[in-house]
């Protein structure tokens, strides 16, 4: 029997924002009951939406807290017919202790969070690498939030027999800052959940005044700093063209409410481009949204795959993507671009104003998002769990 942890998991964490980790969980487990796999879930007893509001104070004090009682509820079983399967890093088990008593642990890695940090809260100063090798000396000027990142990193990467990454990207990240760990890395791409079942727009429409003819742009996300929507909407701003733009996902951890604020402030200064805001969307509401769309936008900043690019493109949506590891391993020119800030505009534009290649690049998306089967990768994950 598989062990999944997962502090992410738990029941109706899909009308939650919490991210891909969650989305993961949701879809494995389902998939998985449907495939007779033995498996059993340990997840925290907290509310999702209590998760999403937490300071940085508070979500280290949660991430300890269900380290305990993960470990603790992990011990009862016997390490040699139990292998655990980590759906988090900074959220996990007591890996040292668990690896110690034999147990044989898989951990899911959805972002390398040293990396993320560098990216997000260090602005890109200092490569990733460079803060694993100065963490022990600084350790003791970091907030709890800021230690209990590279230390359960640096466990989970030195006491799991396997570390699943989505993306080369991401394993070429991990071996920069973990140059001994290349053995454990396996990339399992999560591919598309099932075929998309269309919805029609026509409520959307009549809900927010949109016409036949109008083009809409639509993003699909959290509401956070590494999801960029802010540069997004920079590069809109000089251009400023009559156009409807969804930025669809809800304020969402710690920085959330405070970035959601500067998106509002962004969008009054538009006065042709209409920017909505509609909040978190899920099942047939998120379906029709990517009907309505004529392009996806997935402007983050930083990405280890890219699960709603996987939706849309699954919808038969092009799309244009800031340049991210996760962007890159799901992309094709077939059905869209990657570009840098600069580009992001005039990659609208073109797509906008050529009807015939957005509706052939729309044809060749469907068909890439169709080949890559969330089904195939929840088997080989199982085995690899099975034989760690």
């Amino acid at each position: 029997m598989i062990l999944y942890v997962a502090a992410h998991g738990g029941p109706a964490r899909e009308s939650v924002p919490l991210g891909g980790g969650a989305a993961v969980f949701d879809h494995l487990v389902a998939e998985w009951t449907r495939t007779g796999v033995d498996f059993r879930t340990i997840v925290p007893k907290i509310a999702g939406r209590d998760l999403v509001r937490f300071s940085e104070r508070q979500y280290a004090q949660f991430c300890r807290e269900f380290e305990h009682d993960a470990t603790e509820e992990i011990l009862r079983y016997d390490p040699a017919t139990t292998p655990v399967l980590c759906n988090d890093v900074s959220e996990g088990p007591d890996f040292e202790k668990l690896a110690a008593r034999g147990f044989r642990i898989a951990t899911i890695y959805h972002v390398d969070v040293v990396a993320y940090v560098a990216e997000i809260y260090l602005r890109g100063w200092i490569a990733p690498e460079t803060t694993v090798r100065w963490e022990k000396r600084l350790r003791s000027l970091m907030p709890p939030i800021m230690r209990l990142i590279w230390e359960k990193q640096e466990a989970s990467v030195r006491h799991s027999r396997a570390l699943i990454v989505p993306s080369d990207g991401m394993r070429e990240v991990l071996l920069r800052c973990y140059p001994d760990c290349a053995s454990k890395i396996h990339v399992l791409p999560w591919g598309s959940w099932n075929r998309f079942k269309p919805v029609s727009p026509d409520s959307l429409r009549a809900e927010y005044g949109v016409q036949p003819g109008d083009r809409v742009l639509l993003t699909l996300s959290r509401i956070s700093p590494e999801k960029g929507q802010d540069l997004l909407l920079e590069a809109l701003l000089d251009w400023d063209p009559h156009l409807w733009l969804f930025i669809c996902g809800a304020p969402a951890f710690m920085q959330g409410e405070k970035f959601l604020a500067k998106l509002q402030r962004l969008a009054s200064r538009l006065r042709n481009t209409r920017v909505i805001f509609p909040g978190h969307v899920t099942g047939d509401r998120k379906r029709a949204f990517f009907a309505l769309a004529d392009l996806y936008i997935f402007p983050s900043r930083h990405e280890s795959y890219g699960l709603t690019l996987l939706e849309a493109l699954a919808a038969g949506l092009p799309a244009v993507c800031l340049d991210t590891a996760g962007a890159r391993s799901v992309m094709r020119p077939e059905f869209g671009a990657v570009v840098d800030r600069s580009g992001l505009r005039p990659a609208i534009a073109k797509l906008l104003t050529d009807d015939p290649l957005r509706q052939k690049m729309s044809v060749a998306a469907r068909e890439f998002a169709q080949s890559q089967e969330f089904s195939a990768t929840a088997h080989n994950l199982c085995a690899l769990c099975e034989r760690s």
